[in-house]
């Protein structure tokens, strides 16, 4: 996460706001880490968070990157994923 606030700071895109870990909201049982990002462009966030985990040398086959308006509590939207799946479950 150091990496990822640095990264983000240093371009000038955002912050990490915080992360949890646990159980997704899926029927069926997985796990997942969030990771909770305010960025001011919605792609460039996404691909700074795609280079931390490549450049990181970090396993991003599973990654997926949702988003969703600030100060909104509407349902996150897929974004990118690394298997191409079409949901999303925080």
């Amino acid at each position: 996460m150091e990496v990822l606030t640095s990264e983000l700071g240093w371009r000038g895109l955002g912050f990490v706001d915080g992360f949890d870990m646990g159980k997704t909201s899926n029927t069926v049982i997985q796990y997942a880490l969030n990771i909770y990002c305010h960025v001011v462009d919605e792609k460039l966030g996404i691909q700074a968070v795609k280079r931390v985990l490549r450049e990181s040398r970090l396993d991003y086959t599973q990654v997926k990157i949702a988003s969703r308006a600030m100060n909104c509590d509407t349902a996150y939207v897929l974004q990118y994923s690394a298997k191409k799946d079409s949901v999303f479950y925080v």
